[in-house]
């Protein structure tokens, strides 16, 4: 008995002295801000979100708010908002620009007595909460690259330098993003309809996002079936939400816009009351909820005539109504569509009003070859941006997706839309216009990483007094930590540029598109597209000029396939690899993976279409022998059907990881745009392959041969009499 006494004290004491050592041991964390700072609600959103990613981070951790004493302390300024602390300064500019708080900041680590103090510098709250955000990204590795998913690192012990400054400057007094509601995208109905599944938390996820990647913008396009009753009540938590996150809302309107399902100011034909009273009618509707800004578009539609000639004084109503009447700011929406007469961009009609600069797909603004809308390339667009970021408020409005028939829908990774808006936007910070909002269509088969990379890249970071040096694959790079898989992205990246851009094979490996294959003159351009239709090519150029048209396409596709796979497996190696040394988590994994996928599918998409084109090639000489289709045509449609199903089965896969329900963004359902399923539908039955396929079989090259759309709400005709 006494032996079992003396064994109970002596564990009791080990016991105890673990514990004291585990205590004075634990790593402690405080958050010290003053009472003034948790009253701004950017700011105390911004603290306790931190705070609870921090406890998420070092789970065998304490993390405190102004504990007396703790290991690491994280100290924050005592500011307010106060207007002295915007940019710009009403003298920076001679013309009107709206302020927003500098949210600058900068971090300087030091270490004292044993406790290591990271004292952070800012003059507004959400200077504070940029700081806090970066250095979770920017120094701890956290990594917020979707809405729905974040890499949380694991960490057992305060990973930094005891002694390090860290500072992080805007590149653009605006950053964020135009998330494209027209398209049945991730957040269209979430934020058109209060009664869609979860439709507020969803919204103020994404909200969250924004605010966590130092985003102070977002946008959407309103669509015209809207209910006039319960959403303006939703509209207005939205706002209000992003707006205590230091977040600036805006919404897209139309003029009278029928395309697409757009929200309309005004209905056309029918003039009564009149316009102007329909104006102040729409706009009274419109700010139940404080916008911000209101982006107004006067097109009738693309291709279609600009109403800014026809309806001037109702333009300028509303432009002075959204300035004068409510106190937002009024952005004109420009396309890259130009005027058919006088200055190729259109401008507002007020000085006051700001203007938005719009390019589209993975080319920039100064790349001499973008054959886009029927264009040589948008240079254009890059002349109004330095005319009119010299007289007005001007942000860029470039594409980070395009949807239709051009990437995801197919589905195609381009890599290239890293490349050009990585160029944009040094282009456009060195011409100092003040905003950049991306102009985003769906964040599924990696476009996730092209909204992330423009977010981060919209900052200049400095390490100890040291600018950061950014690249095209630099946020892919923070994903993997791994020299050989960046070099391979690089070697895909190059790829693509060369033969997808220089060789202009995106012509062929995109999707045509409607209108491209409706008779003259309604064939109008949109994205690159062969200078010659499939059935001029079938029954009625020359041999010679079939040749010509498809020998060098059909070559290079077959090239860039075989060179694209070989990338493609040793991505698939060497991810394997590095999961297998334990290298790289699950989370990790997948993601690299989708990015494997992505390139896959991508390559053999090429191989697709070449062997699509070489079947048109042999009917015309089955025509011209009168020979059976069985002999040659037919074969090769049989090879590519059998690449179609490798294809679909990676589809599948990828499927599996999409972050929101496959039947939400991947099947049938109705839906408040012009399209009856979601965004990336196309892509689950790779349905614009099987429909080259049968073009081919059939020798139908029409509009409405296996048509996907729906006309009738795609035009909108009837919008020009009903609203």
């Amino acid at each position: 008995m006494t032996v079992i006494i003396r064994m109970l004290v002596l564990i009791t004491l080990i016991v105890g002295l673990n514990a004291e050592y585990s205590l004075a041991h634990l790593l402690t964390i405080s958050i010290c801000a003053p009472e003034r700072l948790y009253r701004n609600p950017a700011a105390y959103l911004a603290i306790a979100d931190s705070a609870e990613l921090l406890e998420r981070s070092f789970p065998a951790a304490q993390i405190t708010h102004n504990a007396r004493s703790s290991q690491v302390r994280i100290v924050l300024p005592d500011v307010s908002a106060n207007r002295d602390h915007c940019i710009p300064g009403p003298s920076a500019r001679p013309y009107f620009c709206t302020t927003v708080p500098d949210p600058s900041y900068h971090w300087l680590s030091t270490k004292r007595d044993g406790i290591i103090t990271l004292k952070l510098d800012a003059v507004s709250p959400e200077g504070v909460a940029a700081g806090l955000y970066a250095l979770l990204q920017e120094k701890l590795g956290f990594r917020f690259y979707h809405p729905r998913e974040s890499i949380v690192p694991f960490l057992t012990s305060w990973p930094l330098p005891n002694r390090f400054s860290f500072t992080g400057d805007p590149r653009f007094e605006k950053r964020g993003f135009h998330l494209h509601t027209q398209h049945p995208i991730e957040l269209t109905e979430q934020l058109m309809n209060p009664l869609a599944p979860d439709a507020f938390e969803e919204v103020k996820t994404y909200i969250d996002w924004l605010a966590r990647n130092g985003q102070n913008t977002f946008q959407f396009f309103l669509l015209r079936e809207v209910d006039r009753k319960t959403w303006p009540p939703h509209a207005r938590r939205i706002v209000e939400y992003a707006q205590k996150r230091g977040i600036r809302c805006g919404i897209q309107i139309s003029l009278s816009m029928i395309q697409q399902q757009a929200f309309q100011t005004i209905t056309l034909l029918r003039p009564y009351p009149s316009y102007l009273r329909q104006v102040d009618n729409s706009l009274a509707w419109l700010f139940q909820a404080p916008w911000d800004y209101v982006s107004l578009d006067v097109t009738l539609g693309e291709h279609l005539p600009f109403l800014d000639k026809l309806l001037p004084d109702v333009q300028m109503h509303i432009e002075q109504q959204v300035e004068k009447r409510y106190g937002a700011r009024l952005m004109y929406a420009t396309h890259v569509i130009c005027s058919k007469d006088g200055e190729k961009v259109r401008r507002p009609k007020l000085p006051n009003s700001g203007i938005m600069i719009h390019t589209v797909m993975c080319y920039s603004a100064s790349e001499a070859s973008a054959p886009v809308y029927g264009n040589k390339n948008q240079t254009f667009m890059l002349d109004a941006a330095i005319a009119e970021s010299k007289r007005r408020e001007t942000w860029y409005w470039p594409e980070s997706s395009y949807w239709v028939g051009f990437d995801s829908s197919v589905p195609l990774l381009l890599l290239p839309y890293l490349d050009t808006r990585w160029t944009d936007i040094a282009t456009m910070a060195k011409l100092g216009v003040s905003g950049h909002l991306t102009f985003s269509s769906g964040w599924e088969w990696g476009y996730w990483l092209v909204d992330w990379s423009i977010a981060r890249w919209s900052w200049q970071l400095k390490d100890n007094g040291k600018v950061r040096l950014t690249a095209p694959l630099s946020r892919f790079a923070e994903l993997c930590n791994d020299l050989e898989l960046q070099k391979l992205m690089e070697k895909a990246l190059a790829l693509q540029n060369s033969f997808l851009k220089e060789k202009e094979l995106l012509q062929f490996m995109s999707a045509l598109t409607p209108f491209s294959e409706l008779p003259h003159p309604f064939d109008r351009p949109f994205q690159p597209e062969p200078g010659f239709s499939y059935g001029w090519l079938l029954n009625e150029a020359s041999p010679t000029e079939a040749s010509q048209s498809l020998i060098r396409p059909i070559a290079d596709l077959e090239k860039y396939a075989t060179q694209m796979g070989g990338v493609v497996s040793l991505l698939e190696k060497r991810i394997g690899c590095l999961r297998e040394l334990k290298q790289i988590g699950d989370l990790q994994f997948s993601l690299l993976m989708e990015f494997e996928r992505g390139l896959r599918v991508t390559a053999l998409r090429a191989s697709h279409r070449a062997l699509t084109l070489r079947s048109i090639f042999a009917k015309r000489q089955e025509h011209a022998g009168k020979t059976n289709h069985s002999t040659v045509s037919e074969p090769l449609l049989a090879k590519a059907r059998q690449i179609r199903r490798q294809a679909q089965t990676i589809v599948q896969c990828q499927e599996g990881i999409y972050r929101y329900p496959v039947d939400q963004v991947a099947r049938r359902r109705q839906s408040m745009t012009a399209y009856p399923f979601g965004y990336l539908y196309p892509a689950s039955n790779l349905y614009f392959w099987e429909r080259e396929e049968e073009q081919v079989r059939h020798e139908r090259f029409d509009a409405l041969f296996m048509n996907l759309w729906d006309m009738r709400r795609t035009l909108g005709l009837e919008s020009l009499f009903f609203n």
